[in-house]
């Protein structure tokens, strides 16, 4: 057996040193490839996983469903929220479990609109992700307790200080998210802009809230 694969090897380089430049292409697109699959696992690792401003990012996973998926739905990541609400019932593993959904509102301050990023977060949400609050409150449980009847929001950290200059009075104060008034509760921790690459809600609201969202 030795014998055969050193032949193997001798002819290898035989070969490959009659084609010189084709071995230099060869050689040049396994660098390329195993440099780019280096990167993008590096980016991955440092981005998704190291960096999640959460406690114990390397543990948290995503729960993936199989087989169909009819009617409209955003791939096998999305599940219904009452699944959901089964899952964590029944649940035997994991430490906590959260949903969330991305959503892009019109939101309301006094007599303007603007479009933005925000995302519909289960009351677990925060607790499980280990994100405490910088002003007020963030969600429990009790914000998940029946549909349409806590229309609160939490603001991300940035954007209380870029859109209302960090201004403590926000506690309590109205707004309108697609023309449904809302009360913000708090303001989450600075450095946490949630948990999806390219994507900074700028205010969460109970996941039960959907029908107005």
């Amino acid at each position: 057996m030795l014998s055969a694969i050193f032949q193997d090897v001798r002819f290898a380089v035989r070969s490959l040193s009659n084609a010189p430049l084709l071995t230099g292409v060869a050689v040049l697109s396994l660098a390329l490839g195993i440099g780019a699959n280096t990167a993008i696992f590096t980016l991955f690792d440092q981005v998704l996983v190291r960096m999640l401003p959460i406690d114990d990012p390397a543990a948290l996973v995503a729960i993936k469903t199989e087989g169909s998926h009819p009617g409209s739905n955003r791939g096998r990541n999305m599940i219904s929220y009452p699944m959901f609400r089964d899952y964590r019932e029944r649940n035997q593993v994991f430490t906590g479990m959260l949903c969330r959904r991305r959503a892009v509102v019109n939101l309301g301050i006094e007599e303007s609109t603007e479009r933005t990023d925000a995302e519909m977060v289960s009351g677990s949400y925060f607790e499980v992700l280990g994100v405490e609050s910088a002003l007020g409150r963030v969600f429990s449980m009790e914000d998940e307790s029946a549909r349409d009847q806590n229309p609160v929001v939490v603001l991300s950290y940035d954007f209380w200080q870029f859109r209302f200059g960090g201004d403590p009075s926000i506690l309590g104060r109205a707004m309108r998210v697609n023309g449904s008034p809302m009360t913000v509760v708090g303001v989450a921790e600075a450095g946490f802009n949630g948990i999806s690459l390219g994507f900074r809600p700028k205010l969460y609201i109970p996941i039960t809230m959907k029908s107005v969202v």
